[in-house]
């Protein structure tokens, strides 16, 4: 199932994707505006549909590897495999990601 690849802040935040990553990396990110999207791989892994679904979501983010010094950017990816239930508002939301995307397509 597509979905789109590019995520908000608030959406990646509600989704609790950076709950499990260093503060070092997203310092910059969660200072920034909402208007930023970021690049998110979401590839769906096993649904049932009675009750729960499994999602993976790679994000990539560009960050500082320095520590102080003139910066050197490399891209540094996250994986996460999230699991909720079928009729959740994460579920909701990943819904509306991929109509999203199926509209963009139409066009």
């Amino acid at each position: 199932m597509p979905y789109t690849n590019s995520l908000k802040l608030s959406t990646i935040e509600y989704l609790d994707l950076l709950d499990d990553i260093p503060y070092k990396y997203i310092k910059k990110m969660i200072n920034e505006d909402d208007d930023d999207d970021y690049d998110v791989e979401i590839t769906d892994l096993k649904c049932d549909r009675i009750a729960y679904c499994k999602t993976q979501f790679k994000l990539t983010l560009n960050v500082d590897i320095s520590q102080g010094y003139s910066p050197i950017y490399v891209d540094k990816t996250f994986t996460f495999v999230k699991e909720y239930n079928n009729s959740s508002g994460i579920a909701l939301t990943i819904l509306d990601l991929y109509e999203e995307d199926s509209d963009s397509d139409d066009e």
